[in-house]
């Protein structure tokens, strides 16, 4: 039982950094045939994967034997954003009623100092990681699972947008870190209110980016992938 386990959080953890990271593209149909031949593996451990990857939404079933990488509308970006920027500003207010700031304030300044570093080193996959951990931060820290439990999901499809817009330009990347270091210093300031506004405002811009990230992988796409 306990290898079974093990393997089935393999076979789902590899799956997720593929789609989240978009080595398996948005629209990307994946079937047991394929992943059978891939891990090696009998189809029960890659069903409770799939099973998995479709509670995070990240795939759909389209059949029995096969699954594809969720796509988006303008609409489903919109929406996204609107719920996980309302989501990291709770996370925040909620830090705010802590009973020390120290230890959040000791997280994100380690992690904005890291992330500053990845970036003038042109380390973009290391400082992406960072940058997804600054976010996470203010969810441990506000200590309440049923808000961190909402914004998962969600947090997971927002992945595979960062993941494209990432690579689409690098004043993106330089904008979101200045966004970072912004909301640090409020949080420093001791200004949680004026902390959640500009984290709201950061993620509109957000947005922005990945809706234009998004209908130039639509535009290739459409033309062969080329």
């Amino acid at each position: 039982m306990g290898d079974k386990l093990t393997l089935t959080e393999r076979i789902y953890h590899e799956l997720y950094h593929d789609i989240t990271s978009q080595k398996l593209c948005c629209g990307q149909k994946l079937t047991l045939t394929e992943l059978k031949k891939r891990f090696n593996v009998s189809q029960t451990p890659i069903r409770e994967a799939l099973t998995r990857l479709t509670e995070s939404g990240l795939v759909n079933y389209c059949s029995n034997s096969s699954v594809t990488v969720i796509k988006f509308t303008e609409s489903d970006i919109r929406e996204l954003f609107q719920c996980i920027s309302e989501f990291d500003a709770l996370a925040i207010l909620f830090c705010k009623n802590a009973f020390s700031h120290v230890p959040l304030l000791y997280d994100l300044q380690e992690i904005v100092d890291t992330g500053n570093k990845l970036l003038q080193e042109g380390d973009i996959e290391g400082w992406s990681r960072y940058s997804d951990l600054f976010h996470l931060t203010f969810y441990r820290h506000a200590q309440n699972h049923y808000l961190d439990d909402a914004a998962r999901k969600l947090r997971a499809r927002i992945d595979i947008l960062s993941a494209m817009y990432y690579r689409k330009d690098p004043i993106y990347i330089e904008n979101i870190n200045e966004g970072h270091n912004a909301i640090l210093q409020c949080v420093k300031d001791n200004d949680f209110n004026e902390a959640t506004a500009i984290m709201r405002v950061h993620l509109q811009f957000n947005m922005v980016y990945a809706f234009n990230a998004y209908k130039e992988f639509e535009e290739k796409q459409a033309k062969g992938g080329k």
